[in-house]
């Protein structure tokens, strides 16, 4: 009898400090506890996202991590880790709280489905006496009999799981030179110089900038010119950790040397990725390259003049189609003149009166039509998807030397384009500049367009351009 009622005894003392601990624990949970933030919970296969696992105290305490998630199905990199120390104060529901950045990590997912973040997992050693054994206001109702080591009570938390739905992309064909990255990216190129001599080594910088992972981004390939001998390239990725959406870049720097005198010209680089905000997939190039190698000591390009042999040679076969093709123009007209006259001599019409003086009619001048003008069709278009923008562009270029150089709309060319500007005195810097504009309308009409912002910018650099003429 004396057993049972012992037995009694335990079971309710035992029942009575389980109470008591689940309200010692549901106190500090609203005063230690761990959150975890996505910027986002739905997104593409390759698409990153970023997550935060954040400790939010107003407890004095010492944390450790005890199970970290696995990120199962996703590709990481960690940003921010527990040793980087980032501690901040923040104030929730009137309470000051110290907050913890314990991890955040990029997360790409390298499948479709709904894919689940497992919770962290973290042991706590929460101080509620004072050396003094002075007992904390968390206690307060609590009785002693509460276990404490060294004053110190242990409590796990965690952060609850988040469900990550993966989506395939749209099922269009991308571009040939895609390679899976995913993101909003921009790209520029860089050549160390243009002038180099035989032997002298040069790089080339190709950098890709933006939001995504950078990982997915390979080294756009290069049309490299005859001649050009090229090295190991160098790779380098820069990231801005404290950014919310982690954006970036990657760069590659390819040494080269030549091995010739000449003129090089690099063909525009492409790249390729999947804009998941806009659901599709864009492609980015740059404008052709040309730079040169000579002997030391030789000249260099003088404004609107060729000084060098190699540079006659690439010119000499533009030069030459374009005055056939002006000389042929020359004599259609002369054979159209004589034909006239011939039938004037076989049919004599009236005698006209003399006249006190002779008069000449000229034909009807039209005002010539702006700038603005020509090129307000292609702004007018600059939101519409593929290429048309860019033919109207180009148009409304050959429309404005048409009327101002009086070269044919029907029998344009570069030849003859160059040709007229070089008659007409055109500094070379500014007969490049138009060339290397047409080119890149060109490349973008034959690439089905870009992004609104490049058109944007395309039609606003092909303004300056004009007037500069």
């Amino acid at each position: 009898m004396k057993r049972f009622g012992l037995l009694t005894l335990l079971l309710v003392t035992s029942l009575a400090v389980f109470a008591q601990r689940n309200v010692l624990e549901a106190r500090l949970r609203s005063n230690i506890y761990l959150n975890v933030y996505a910027n986002k919970t739905n997104c593409y296969v390759g698409e990153p996202i970023i997550v935060t696992y954040k400790l939010y105290s107003s407890l004095e305490s010492v944390s450790e991590v005890v199970k970290d998630p696995a990120f199962d199905g996703f590709e990481f990199r960690d940003l921010i880790s527990s040793g980087d120390g980032m501690v901040s104060r923040e104030t929730v529901n009137g309470e000051s709280f110290d907050v913890h950045t314990i991890r955040k990590v990029q997360l790409t997912p390298m499948e479709a489905g709904k894919l689940q973040l497992d919770p962290m997992v973290i042991s706590n050693r929460i101080k509620l006496t004072d050396g003094a054994g002075n007992r904390s206001s968390i206690l307060d109702g609590i009785d002693e009999n509460i276990p404490l080591k060294n004053g110190e009570y242990r409590m796990t938390i965690s952060s609850v799981p988040i469900t990550i739905t993966v989506n395939n992309p749209p099922a269009n064909t991308p571009s040939l030179v895609y390679n899976g990255a995913v993101g909003d990216f921009k790209m520029s190129v860089h050549l160390s110089k243009i002038n180099f001599t035989p032997g002298e080594r040069g790089t080339l910088q190709i950098t890709i900038s933006g939001a995504g992972d950078f990982s997915q981004i390979t080294q756009p390939d290069v049309e490299w010119p005859r001649g050009i001998v090229i090295y190991p390239v160098n790779v380098q990725e820069q990231y801005n950790r404290n950014s919310r959406t982690a954006p970036g870049s990657k760069i590659f720097t390819i040494p080269f040397t030549m091995g010739k005198v000449g003129t090089y010209t690099l063909m525009p680089i492409r790249f390729s990725y999947f804009d998941a905000k806009q659901n599709r997939y864009n492609t980015i190039n740059n404008p052709p390259i040309t730079f040169y190698s000579r002997e030391p000591g030789a000249a260099r390009q003088a404004p609107g003049r060729v000084n060098t042999e190699a540079e006659r040679n690439d010119n000499f076969g533009a030069l030459l189609l374009g005055s056939g093709v002006v000389a042929l123009l020359l004599l259609v007209l002369l054979l159209i003149r004589r034909s006239k006259k011939k039938r004037a001599s076989r049919q004599p019409g009236p005698r006209q009166p003399a006249t006190p003086q002779s008069s000449i009619v000229l034909p009807a001048q039209h005002a010539p039509v702006s700038i603005q003008e020509l090129l307000q069709p292609a702004e007018d278009a600059v939101s519409k998807a593929g290429s048309a923008f860019y033919s109207l562009l180009k148009q409304g270029m050959i429309q404005f030397f048409e009327q101002r150089y009086q070269v044919a709309a029907a029998l344009f060319n570069k030849a003859a384009l160059k040709e007229n500007m070089t008659f007409r005195k055109v500094p070379e810097p500014l007969q490049n500049e138009v060339f290397n504009t047409l080119t890149e309308i060109e490349m973008n009409i034959y690439s089905a367009g870009g992004m609104d912002g490049d058109r944007a910018r395309m039609l606003e650099k092909t303004r300056e351009v004009l007037r500069k003429l």
